[in-house]
Parts: C-alpha cells; sequence; structure tokens
C-alpha cells in the first residue's frame, strides 16, 4: 500500500482536487463578473451647465430691471447751448447710454441764465418724473427769457443814450449866422427795449447772481 506523504508535503498530481469545490467558470475566485463592471460615469458638468444659466439669466433679469427703472427718471442738463430735458440718468454704463433727449429747447439759452443756474444745468439737475422736470424747465425758461430782455433793454439804452451825446455834438456851433445857415437835422427817435411783465422783473434781480 501507498504511503501518504507527510504533512505539508504534495501529494501525487490531481490529489488536491479532493475536497475543494471548482470556481464557476469564467470567474475570478469568488467575485463574479457584476463586481468588476464600473460604475457609469457621473456628469458634473450637466449640474454645472444648469447653475451658469440660472445665474445668467438672474444677472441678465436684474440688469434689464435696472435699465428699465432708469427709463422712468428725467433730468434736464445741457445740449450744445442750450437747455433740453432728458429721459434716463446722465451716467453711462460702459459703452451703453441710460439716457436720451427727450424734448430739446433751444430757446434756452445757457448764455441768459444766472451763473449759479448754468452750473446746475451744466452738472444736470435730477428729477424723480416727467412732471418735475417739466416744471424745472419752465422756471429755467421764465428766468432765461428775464434775463435776455433785460440784457436787451440795457443794449438799447446804452445805444440810445451813445446816439443822443452824437446828435448833441453834431448840434453844436460857435456861430449863429453858420448855425442859421445849415439844414436842420431830424432827431432820431430812441429804440425802445422789449418790455418786462411783472413776474419777470422780479426774476431780474437773479441774472447776475454767482
Amino acid at each position: 500500500r501507498t504511503a501518504p506523504p507527510p504533512a505539508g508535503g504534495f501529494g501525487p498530481p490531481g490529489s488536491g482536487d479532493n475536497g475543494y469545490a471548482g470556481m464557476p467558470e469564467g470567474s475570478y475566485d469568488a467575485y463574479t463578473d457584476e463586481d468588476y463592471v464600473k460604475p457609469r460615469a457621473r456628469r458634473p458638468w450637466l449640474k454645472r451647465s444648469v447653475y451658469i444659466v440660472l445665474a445668467l439669466a438672474v444677472i441678465g433679469g436684474g440688469l434689464y430691471g435696472g435699465y428699465r427703472w432708469t427709463q422712468t427718471q428725467y433730468y434736464v442738463g445741457a445740449q450744445d447751448e442750450n437747455v433740453a430735458l432728458f429721459q434716463g440718468i446722465s451716467q453711462d454704463l460702459a459703452w451703453i447710454s441710460l439716457s436720451k433727449i427727450e424734448k430739446n429747447h433751444p430757446e434756452i439759452e445757457l448764455k441768459y441764465l444766472p451763473p449759479y443756474q448754468r452750473k446746475q444745468v451744466e452738472a444736470t439737475i435730477a428729477e424723480g418724473n416727467i412732471a418735475d422736470a417739466r416744471e424745472k424747465v419752465a422756471e429755467l425758461a421764465a428766468q432765461a427769457s428775464a434775463c435776455k430782455k433785460n440784457a436787451q433793454r440795457r443794449a438799447a439804452d446804452a445805444e440810445n443814450r451813445a446816439r443822443a451825446s452824437e446828435e448833441k455834438a453834431d448840434g453844436t456851433t460857435g456861430n449863429s449866422d453858420t448855425s442859421s445857415a445849415q439844414e436842420t437835422k431830424p432827431t432820431s427817435t430812441p429804440t425802445p427795449g422789449p418790455s418786462l411783465s411783472e413776474d419777470e422783473k422780479k426774476l431780474v434781480p437773479q441774472c447776475g447772481k454767482q
């Protein structure tokens, strides 16, 4: 009889198969193929894209709402050398203008406004609504009209005084015989300046205010 192999030794080929169940075909040790299938990759870029779109939508909505608010505002400013009523605000956002001319007033010239009002217009006068803005324009129009008429009256007075002086000098002679022989020159009629209303007379003292 063949002697059993010593403890810890190896037996003849095939002797070790007894007592060990065979592994399933196509598997590795005690793990099946399902254990080695990689989980489906997640898509973090999709979630990130959704967040970006939402953020842009919020920013865009805020900008649009802000722009719409600016278009409810009005201010009085300078356009060339006269007063104009603007819709919007005087500040610009980068290359975007936030205002436009609502109505130009070439009849209200800046040079006829008192210096302090001229500076205010050039720096812009903000008004909350179009009614207040139009009221401010009417106020400036009345002041400019009063100052313009006052300047024209003063110019007419100066011209009349100069003309009177010239006529007086021309009519002065030292010889009565010569004067009687000379043809009498007609006296010119003074040129009147524009008249001022009672309200405009009250505004005239403001014309030189700094």
